[in-house]
């Protein structure tokens, strides 16, 4: 099932489907993520706890972190504390595709 990023979004920034929703006692949790092609406007910066890595799987996607904006590309990674504000914004005209994994902060 794909979940758009914030419920009720009339124009999600992106869309995420869980990957080991059935897992119990996870200590990441993985995300097969789309990016619809969106200009800067039209998205929202988010936070949450603990650390993200993405992989781009198809297209070209803005990243938003630290008030700066990274272009990224197929095969391209990413790796960040998400506690800070971020965002991404599609960049292609196809949906871009990327794994994403997110972790709880270390204690």
């Amino acid at each position: 099932m794909k979940f758009p990023d914030r419920a009720g979004s009339v124009k999600p920034s992106f869309f995420f489907e869980c990957l080991a929703f059935a897992a119990q006692d996870k200590g990441l949790h993985a995300y097969l993520a789309e990016f619809p092609k969106r200009a800067a406007n039209e998205v929202e910066e988010h936070i949450h706890d603990g650390s993200e890595f993405l992989h781009l799987l198809e297209g070209t996607i803005a990243v938003r972190y630290q008030e700066e904006e990274h272009s990224i590309k197929a095969g391209d990674s990413v790796y960040f504390d998400s506690s800070e504000p971020h965002s991404y914004r599609g960049m292609s005209k196809i949906p871009a595709r990327a794994l994403v994994v997110t972790s709880p902060p270390r204690m």
